[in-house]
């Protein structure tokens, strides 16, 4: 299977956004969310365009066929009291008055149940890696604590627990890692 990853383009959005609302999990339990992960967040048009033009959206593609995409973000003008926002905060106060460097936002990833187990997430984090290395230092992802697939997902690639939050009632995991650890895979 040949998997191919690019950034997105405006022809992407709609392929993105249904995966993301395929990928939220809605209409199951808790415990089928839990067991088979879920994304976050509201994502529109005008969303993916401002996305597009910061560090990128990456699409994973097999034979043609989209397979998943993995968002990235700048971590500025976030909303206050969000996990994005919340997430920044916890690593920056994690980091005990070190300067953790260049930061970007990872997530929210989503890969087609049909490819999933294939090698397509390593693909996305190897090529957003390669293409962000030289301008960030540190990507910050959050995770509900509830979703154990994507907790344990971020554990298997070895991205680092770097604090724990809450907000809005609920609670958090930040990772971080080093693009440049999945730029050399």
């Amino acid at each position: 299977m040949t998997i191919t990853v690019r950034r997105s383009r405006p022809d992407d959005h709609a392929a993105i956004l249904s995966l993301m609302d395929t990928a939220r999990g809605e209409g199951l339990s808790d415990e089928e969310r839990a067991r088979r992960g879920f994304v976050q967040g509201a994502m529109d048009q005008e969303v993916l365009d401002r996305l597009q033009a910061g560090p990128g959206i990456f699409v994973a593609e097999v034979a043609g066929e989209f397979a998943g995409f993995a968002m990235t973000s700048e971590p500025t003008g976030l909303p206050p009291g969000q996990p994005a926002a919340a997430a920044v905060e916890a690593v920056r106060e994690a980091s005990e008055g070190r300067d953790p460097g260049r930061l970007f936002l990872y997530g929210p990833v989503a890969v087609d149940e049909r490819f999933q187990g294939r090698g397509l997430l390593t693909a996305l984090l190897t090529a957003l890696g390669r293409a962000l290395e030289d301008s960030y230092d540190l990507a910050v992802a959050f995770v509900e604590l509830s979703n154990e697939r994507s907790l344990a997902v971020h554990r298997h690639y070895g991205m680092t627990e770097a604090a724990h939050f809450e907000t809005g009632g609920r609670s958090y995991a930040a990772f971080t890692f080093a693009p440049g650890t999945f730029a050399r895979r």
